[in-house]
């Protein structure tokens, strides 16, 4: 695969997941007060509201969100509220069929109850629900979410957090696109992620000691930045709380020294004004490709290369509510990587035209349940 080929895909793949992000969030709105209402799988709307919601998706202009949206607001009865319900939990029979509730309706009742314009439940495995609201706004949609028996086993425990607050940002927020702070909820055992034997295991060694609970504090933190050229990568950042500085520096060194009797790698020091660390510049497996890290005060740092880790140990970072768990997406600054990937290669898809221009969230545990808020801001409309 060429260096081109390569970083077309990549940023194509980038994009569509964030594509892909708003929607699944929105798919599971609901909220902490959607508390009662018929069994099964139902939702229930202000007609208003619901095609504000469905006008805003199908902005998301030649993606199949678009389509299905432009769909169903044809669909949609003409009346004051809408809804539907059924009984048996089905999600798929949510997105067609609405009807007119009138204010007897218990699908009504409980929209009215939620003091909400659009309320949702959804059956989720194990006996729990996925619950919410949903409040559109003048410039933004607001949605909380209250997810019964939300797993926290496996790679997706990863995203699901705690009560214990997270603590400050560690990277930068200049030319973020993406910013993920988490303390999950049953801790960060990465080494339990990576099965005995596994080819992950055997080639990288990913067992060893940096990825021990015992060495991190239990807070990750994930971002991506703007890249800086047309047709260049995004850069990438990881930061992994430490609790032990001198146990975490010594697990980093040990880490790259198995990888150096696995692969034919070499490593280069690297020394920033935030800590001192290392690089692996021959490990071209990916484009630009060169990771390393370095050891702050408080965090082992994991750059895609040496200009990801230096932009995001480089600039201030954003002073923001704590919560156990923290989300930032920049859409009009995804909407401008996108731009330099449409003028870099020529036959590029049209770049993605977002309806918004931020999505924020926040949330934690609340006893057994995970609660989370959502604000999806509004993108200025281009004046036709």
């Amino acid at each position: 695969m060429s260096r081109t080929s390569g970083e077309t895909r990549a940023l194509r793949s980038a994009r569509a997941l964030l594509a892909l992000l708003a929607p699944a969030l929105l798919a599971s709105c609901g909220g902490s007060e959607a508390d009662d209402g018929p069994p099964g799988a139902w939702w229930a709307g202000r007609g208003a509201a619901v095609r504000e919601v469905l006008e805003q998706l199908a902005r998301l202009e030649g993606t199949p969100l678009a389509r299905r949206a432009r769909q169903l607001a044809l669909e949609l009865p003409e009346c004051g509220s809408v809804g539907f319900h059924a009984p048996n939990g089905s999600a798929a029979q949510l997105a067609g069929g609405a009807r007119c509730l009138d204010a007897g309706d218990p699908l009504e009742q409980a929209r009215r109850r939620a003091d909400r314009d659009l309320v949702f439940a959804l059956p989720s495995a194990g006996g729990g629900a996925l619950r919410g609201t949903l409040r559109v706004e003048a410039t933004a949609l607001q949605v909380d979410l209250r997810w019964q028996g939300a797993p926290t086993d496996g790679a997706l425990g990863l995203f699901v957090p705690g009560e214990a607050p997270a603590g400050p940002d560690r990277l930068a927020s200049a030319g973020r696109l993406l910013h993920l702070r988490v303390r999950p909820r049953a801790g960060l055992d990465l080494a339990s992620l990576i099965p005995a034997g596994s080819q992950a295991d055997r080639l990288f060694r990913l067992r060893s000691g940096i990825f021990a609970s015992a060495v991190l504090d239990g807070t990750w933190e994930g971002a991506a930045y703007l890249p800086e050229r047309a047709g260049g990568m995004p850069g990438v950042a990881l930061a992994l709380g430490f609790s032990l500085r001198s146990a975490a520096v010594a697990a980093a060194e040990r880490f790259v020294a198995d990888l150096q009797e696995t692969w034919p790698v070499r490593t280069s020091e690297l020394r920033l004004a935030a800590g001192d660390g290392a690089c692996l510049p021959d490990l071209n497996v990916l484009p630009d490709l060169a990771p390393c890290y370095v050891a702050t005060a408080d965090a082992l740092v994991v750059g895609w290369n040496p200009a990801s880790l230096e932009r995001a140990l480089a600039g201030a970072m954003i002073a923001v509510p704590d919560a156990a768990g923290r989300l930032d997406v920049d859409f009009a600054l995804i909407q401008r990587a996108d731009d330099l990937l449409a003028r870099h290669f020529a036959g590029s898809e049209r770049p993605l035209s977002w309806p918004w221009s931020r999505l924020t969230a926040s949330g934690g545990a609340d006893g057994d349940d995970l609660v989370l808020r959502f604000t999806l801001v509004a993108a200025p409309r281009s004046a036709s």
